[in-house]
């Protein structure tokens, strides 16, 4: 009779067998970076479609596109370092000018490689100056202003001095340092003081009545700017005067006679943080922008907030970090120079030690930003629809022109927010980045990841030439572009192996720009292939 035996498996020296076991491995991805570059975000408020890095990229509404490159067109006789930028147009009458501490260039014909340009006015004393233009029946007037030289105006062919401004105190034209139009009336500021003086309406000289801020401006310091504003009041646009003090302070008047205390009345005072600089506003829409050490205050909000509460409603809210960082290390001398055809404005700041290289643009139809390096721009104007900015070595450039810097390459960066892909507290691993591209030509991409708010970059030394022969005006060269050449952007994806392992990963883009036409690249989607690991510590 037999005996059955239970059965027995067949022995593996495989390990334990598993069945259904879950993959580790996973694709995480990042939107375009459309919110722009943002720096205030916590660990766990990290913004989808942001970055953490996004140099010389400009942001667009769909993400950001990488900005051209700059040649030299004007260079100052005296090698003085350009302070100011400022322009005349009438008509169809349009000049460039830029100053340096002893003259005044006129940069309207630039030219590459540069010729050096003869002073339009000399033996001066200052160059930071400010300008506004004044329309009459007598045409049309650039007058500057920069209190340490005598009044200078242009007149579309000329410079003088004349009309003259006289005084009834011991105050001299030198001393004005900025001035602006308020109802068809120039405005001016005296130096280091809280008195503002005020001409005739149409006048652009005469007689000068004073109008004194000492007993409103309470806590002291003295005027630095002023501009006109229109605020909806419920009965269409009022016409407001709005001064403004190195302190913050900011009163309001409404009115047209000055001389008359009931008809230009006080319609407050508010407060909002240091300005930046006299030239550091710009008009956006209906409103005022001021540029202060606590942001991009819009003046609409002035009203209704006090000085804390400002910063959340700032522009700059974004950058709000970076944005601190600059004005500690600087405290004065910040301009803003909105370029309309673009949609952009760039904020410049003194270089110093701390914040070195860098420049803020802002696009003001989606309140997103980035950076620029490598321009040292201490100024921006624009003349017929072209970037143009002046440097510390005295020499007018031309931005987003070319694919150089005046010959040099440059590397335009992208990192994505930090994301945690798993659990807070398990660490994981990229091993694969995978980015996609618009671009009318295949561009030469390093891709990489980074963990844990480690922002560095890596090198990357292989240079996207751009498309000479292509058909786009002002983009193909002459004699080289093709009719039939590629016109329409294009959809390219790269993937690439990439190493970073930590809490929380980011992935980003190097591109390196060095050929002789501007680059047409944004930057699309991003994924990241990871790998969950043990927990940290």
């Amino acid at each position: 009779m037999m005996t059955l035996r239970p059965g027995r498996l067949p022995q593996t020296n495989r390990g334990q067998a598993s069945i259904g076991r879950p993959q580790t491995s996973r694709s995480v991805t990042f939107p375009a970076p459309k919110e722009g570059l943002v720096t205030t975000a916590d660990m766990a408020s990290q913004t989808p479609g942001s970055a953490t890095v996004l140099t010389n990229f400009l942001p667009t509404l769909a993400g950001c596109r990488i900005r051209g490159g700059s040649r030299k067109v004007g260079l100052a006789a005296d090698g003085g370092g350009i302070r100011s930028a400022f322009k005349y147009k009438f008509g169809s009458n349009e000049k460039l000018f830029m100053a340096t501490a002893g003259a005044i260039y006129n940069m309207t014909a630039p030219a590459a490689p540069p010729a050096t340009a003869a002073a339009a006015v000399s033996g001066l004393n200052g160059g930071e100056w400010c300008a506004f233009q004044h329309t009459t029946a007598g045409g049309s007037f650039l007058v500057c202003l920069n209190g340490a030289d005598t009044r200078r105006i242009f007149d579309g062919s000329a410079w003088t001095m004349t009309p003259t401004i006289t005084f009834s105190d011991s105050t001299t034209m030198a001393q004005l340092n900025y001035g602006w139009l308020f109802k068809n009336r120039e405005f001016f500021l005296k130096n280091a003081t809280l008195d503002a003086y005020y001409l005739p309406v149409n006048a652009l000289g005469g007689a000068a009545a004073v109008f004194p801020l000492g007993g409103v401006m309470k806590k002291g310091g003295s005027l630095i700017t002023g501009f006109s504003w229109s605020l909806e009041s419920g009965d269409g646009l009022s016409d407001l005067c709005v001064f403004v003090s190195t302190e913050g302070e900011i009163a309001v008047y409404a009115g047209t006679d000055p001389s008359s205390a009931s008809d230009f009345a006080l319609k407050g005072v508010y407060q909002i943080g240091k300005p930046l600089g006299k030239n550091a506003w710009i008009r956006v829409g209906g409103d005022v922008l001021v540029a202060t050490s606590d942001g991009l205050t819009p003046i609409s909000q002035v009203f209704q907030r006090d000085r804390q509460a400002l910063t959340q409603v700032s522009v700059s809210r974004p950058i709000e970090d970076d944005w601190r960082q600059a004005a500690n290390a600087t405290g004065s001398g910040w301009t803003l120079k909105p370029w309309a055809e673009q949609n952009l404005v760039f904020v410049a700041f003194p270089d110093n030690s701390v914040v070195s290289d860098k420049t803020f643009v802002l696009n003001v139809l989606s309140g997103r930003w980035a950076t620029i390096s490598n321009w040292r721009a201490n100024c921006f104007e624009t003349l017929q629809g072209g970037l143009f900015f002046g440097s510390r070595e005295g020499y007018c450039w031309q931005g987003d022109t070319g694919g150089t810097d005046d010959g040099l390459t440059f590397a335009a960066t992208y990192l994505s927010q930090f994301a945690p892909v798993g659990q807070f507290g398990q660490r994981t691993a990229a091993t694969m980045a995978h980015m996609y591209f618009r671009a009318k030509t295949k561009p030469k991409v390093q891709l990489f990841a980074r963990a844990d708010f480690d922002r560095r970059v890596p090198p990357f030394a292989r240079v996207t030439e751009g498309d000479a022969g292509s058909p786009e005006w002002d983009v193909g060269l002459w004699d080289v572009a093709r009719w039939d050449g590629v016109s329409e952007a294009l959809r390219y994806d790269f993937r690439q192996n990439v190493r970073a392992s930590g809490d929380m990963l980011a992935v980003g883009c190097v591109i390196t720009s060095g050929g002789a036409v501007t680059l047409d690249i944004e930057v699309d989607l991003a994924t990241l292939q990871v790998a969950a690991g043990e927990a940290s510590a």
